[in-house]
């Protein structure tokens, strides 16, 4: 349990229970979400839900996304908001149930909030807070993309090989990854020369898939899946590599690339892989080394990222095949 977890659980008045799931629920082996606690208490979150810093609004008819001068707030009819159970906490919400889009939307942008502020040792201040004193939260547009923008995020849904529809308000990665942007850009502001100047964006990017990457590694149940699903080597296709899993066996990226810099396009996304592959490839490192110091692993295994660099392995290309788009807006939106 980590420290945000172990923190509430000490004292419930601390935060409030929701519903999440670690991965998206159609993944094998995720198809029921874990418990989470959120900072805020249940007190302090009224219906919707909404607190200081976060409110969700359902639309209740089709909406076209958000595109500047076409900004929040919301101002439509709505479907009825999530209510918390009479404990004020919202674990009790039927996983069906469209409220429940709106909560898990919440809850997970939430739950990343409260992650990197632990990392970072301070709250998080909205870069739009001049404007926007709160994120708002669109859970659902009939819209096959997820954008983050100025004091606005926006989730769509992923239209399956099935020919289903899978909102990303249940996909942890994708709200994590577009938090990330968020989270971001309140750190180290706008550049002044606009978001495409050299490679801001691409740098963005691979930020924010691993904001979504090592957000995940705090869900517990999430962890025991993911260990037990590839017996320990993460060197294998699995689902702290792939970001953002899709139906059919397909993700929008994997963290574990071969790609260099001579072997990508300008196209943002494609130009983000390979530092979101060195990256990946010393968490990896790390997690090796520390095998071998608690006497896990036998000392041949450090180095084994060098070693494995040509195998189709850790190819991008030629593991898996390219998911149909990228979750790309949110950066050329957000200013």
């Amino acid at each position: 349990m980590d420290a945000v977890d172990r923190a509430v659980a000490q004292d419930p008045l601390l935060g409030t229970r929701f519903l999440v799931y670690p991965q998206v629920p159609h993944l094998s082996g995720y198809g029921t979400p874990e418990t989470v606690w959120i900072s805020t208490p249940p007190d302090l979150i009224r219906s919707g839900p909404e607190d200081h810093r976060i409110y969700v609004r359902d639309p209740l008819l089709d909406k076209e996304p958000y595109d500047y001068p076409y900004l929040p707030p919301f101002v439509g009819e709505i479907f009825p908001p999530a209510e918390a159970g009479f404990d004020g906490h919202f674990d009790q919400l039927s996983l069906t149930s469209r409220q429940f889009l709106s909560a898990h939307a919440f809850a997970s942008v939430s739950r990343v909030l409260d992650i990197w502020e632990s990392y970072l040792g301070k709250p998080i201040v909205w870069y739009f807070a001049e404007t926007y004193e709160r994120l708002e939260i669109i859970p659902f547009v009939d819209w096959e993309n997820a954008q983050s923008g100025y004091g606005y995020l926006e989730l769509g849904r992923e239209r399956g090989i099935d020919g289903g529809r899978y909102p990303y308000a249940l996909n942890f990665d994708v709200i994590a990854h577009e938090v990330g942007h968020a989270i971001l850009f309140s750190l180290f502001g706008t550049p002044a020369g606009g978001l495409t100047q050299g490679d801001f964006g691409p740098f963005h990017e691979a930020n924010s898939d691993l904001v979504s990457l090592l957000s995940f590694l705090n869900f517990d149940s999430g962890m025991d899946r993911l260990l037990r699903h590839c017996d320990g080597n993460l060197l294998v296709l699995n689902e702290l590599s792939r970001i953002a899993e899709l139906t059919g066996d397909r993700q929008i990226r994997l963290a574990s690339n071969a790609r260099r810099m001579s072997e990508v396009t300008a196209e943002i996304h494609d130009r983000s892989r390979p530092f979101t592959g060195a990256v990946f490839d010393t968490i990896v490192d790390v997690y090796h080394a520390a095998l071998v110091h608690e006497g896990l692993a036998d000392e041949r295994l450090l180095g084994m990222i060098s070693r494995m660099s040509t195998s189709p392995i850790c190819s991008a290309s030629r593991i898996s095949r390219p998911a149909p788009f990228a979750l790309g807006p949110s950066c050329s939106k957000a200013c």
